[in-house]
């Protein structure tokens, strides 16, 4: 969740982790394609990104391809808040 100055890491509702936005130094993508099963053919497709802010934790997010465009708006709105834009 990215509010204004902030960045904030949810889970299950609780913050994990709230850092400055203006912080933020780089985000690293990943694509994977993995199986849903051990055995089975049914694959899933997953993006996985990596924040990394300065003087403080990395924070990493795995979630459904289809949800890319909602990371990258989060991603955007660090980079803005970085620039000072």
């Amino acid at each position: 969740m990215l509010d204004g100055e902030w960045f904030e890491k949810l889970r299950g509702g609780q913050s994990k982790t709230r850092l400055p936005a203006s912080s933020f130094l780089d985000a690293a993508w990943k694509d994977i394609d993995r199986r849903v099963r051990l055995f089975g053919s049914e694959r899933e497709q997953l993006v996985q990104v990596t924040l990394r802010f300065a003087d403080g934790p990395f924070v990493g997010f795995v979630t459904a391809a289809a949800k890319r465009s909602q990371v990258e708006a989060i991603v955007a709105g660090l980079e803005a808040a970085r620039t000072g834009a």
